[in-house]
């Protein structure tokens, strides 16, 4: 007990060190039990002296909101500031939004400019050979979806995903069922013609992707990446055409490279 003795002061909150040591050396003989019973009798008043500060600070803090009430912010004002406050918070997003928007529209109308400079407006038809391979598909109502340069999003395979904003597209090629589907946030299975010809299946979807729509070719569209990594690079001007394969009227789409993009750019 003689090391519990030479500390000088053991703050518990409301009792002095040489009082609680005289209860303690009371109570026992043994060194360790004094030390425990010593330890708990500070740990209890340590505890409850931190609620009392928890509590008086939710007191403080409810005293404040009081005062703000009786400063004159009565209860239909104070909902008209949370009100003005969101109103503000509404309009931020919407400006937000808005900026984005330009943005967008911006770099559309700079991507049709610099088609039209390349030749390329009004697009190129479909080359013979795709042709060939959509009809041994049994394919038919061939129709240009859409022509675009490709983003580097559309070529990370961590993505997995080809968009095609709604606002670019040339031609409808969804039937009623099929577009209830997407609107549904539903996705659906439809063949592809790679660029290299190869036939694979993938998933075609509708997103909300910044504030606009766009129909997503994903699933297994990171194989397609793969696939064709030597034609399909950044800036690459692509058209994807979309056709039906009967018997059933099953959607395909052929995506084919119409000029070249970047060389040496590889996207993981």
């Amino acid at each position: 007990m003689s090391k519990l003795k030479s500390k000088e002061k053991v703050d518990d909150g409301d009792r002095s060190s040489l009082e609680l040591l005289n209860g303690v050396e009371t109570s026992t003989s043994s060194e360790n039990e004094k030390l425990h019973k010593l330890t708990q009798m500070v740990l209890s008043k340590f505890v409850a002296r931190l609620v009392t500060k928890m509590n008086n600070k939710m007191m403080i803090e409810k005293e404040g909101l009081k005062s703000c009430h009786e400063a004159g912010v009565e209860e239909g004002k104070w909902d008209y500031l949370i009100g003005k406050q969101k109103k503000q918070k509404t309009r931020g997003n919407r400006k937000k939004k808005q900026k984005i928007n330009d943005i967008n529209n911006q770099r559309k109308g700079q991507d049709s400019e610099k088609l039209m400079e390349m030749g390329l407006e009004p697009p190129p038809d479909m080359p013979q050979v795709f042709q060939d391979c959509i009809r041994d598909l049994g394919g038919s109502e061939i129709k240009l979806v859409i022509q675009k340069f490709l983003q580097v999003s559309d070529l990370r395979s961590l993505q997995n995903r080809l968009s095609m904003s709604l606002k670019q597209i040339r031609n409808l090629f969804l039937n009623e069922d099929e577009d209830r589907m997407l609107n549904a946030k539903r996705q659906m299975a439809v063949t592809l013609v790679e660029p290299c010809l190869s036939v694979s299946t993938v998933n075609l979807a509708k997103w909300s992707i910044g504030s606009s729509m766009s129909y997503i070719i994903n699933g297994d569209y990171s194989k397609v990446l793969k696939n064709n990594r030597d034609s399909l690079k950044p800036n690459t001007v692509v058209q994807i055409w979309s056709f039906c394969i009967q018997p059933n009227s099953q959607l395909g789409f052929a995506l084919i490279k119409v000029t070249d993009g970047e060389d040496g750019h590889v996207i993981n």
